[in-house]
């Protein structure tokens, strides 16, 4: 026999309806999600988290964002972003929308209590306060940067990271209130969440 602790806390419920989701549920792949927070390694994903499909093995990845603390100039290599994101370094960043440079994280300093400093190998070019940064596939020119996952689905439910191959509920088609999201979003990932309705 053995005993095990466990602490309560009830995430804002955030989903209003729900006209279509995934039937089981999918996978969410952890590998890309070590992050730690004040030293603490991110034990478990929080609900209405966006993610995409991987078109080749099925599981489903997180769309990592972060939202501008402060605008950046034009040949800016670091970025100052709220705290609420899951980049680390060698990820692959774009401003949303897809139209900017994307270039690779190379160090992000987590010093700052109000803020993460993000650097990137080369610029991003300009952003402002509250634009939202985006996880792309690719170091790409201006206009040729991608999704490194398509935004397809929003979580049901938190999932372990703790454990492997973890499911969650995906909401495919709903509302959604986006004031509870856990992650920066904008409108450019809301119109690729189509079927999904933010009020």
């Amino acid at each position: 026999m053995y005993l095990k602790k466990e602490k309560e806390f009830q995430y804002h419920p955030g989903i209003e309806k729900i006209l279509m989701d995934v039937i089981g549920g999918g996978t969410i792949d952890r590998s890309d999600l070590n992050v730690s927070f004040a030293g603490v390694l991110l034990q478990e994903l929080p609900p209405l988290t966006i993610v995409g499909k991987d078109s080749v093995t099925g599981v489903y990845h997180v769309v990592k964002t972060a939202e501008m603390y402060a605008a950046a100039a034009v040949d800016a290599t670091t970025y100052q972003v709220k705290k609420n994101h899951l980049f680390k370094v060698a990820d692959k960043i774009t401003k949303s929308g897809l139209a900017g440079i994307a270039n690779t994280i190379t160090a992000i300093d987590k010093s700052n209590d109000g803020y993460d400093v993000i650097t990137v190998a080369s610029t991003l070019e300009a952003a402002a306060e509250g634009d939202v940064l985006v996880l792309a596939a690719a170091d790409a020119a201006a206009g040729s940067a991608a999704y490194l996952y398509t935004p397809e689905c929003i979580t049901m439910n938190k999932v372990d990271l703790t454990v492997a191959n973890q499911t969650s509920g995906l909401l495919e088609a709903g509302k959604v209130n986006a004031s509870v999201l856990p992650f920066p979003i904008d409108a450019a990932l809301k119109a690729a969440l189509k079927d999904i309705r933010f009020v």
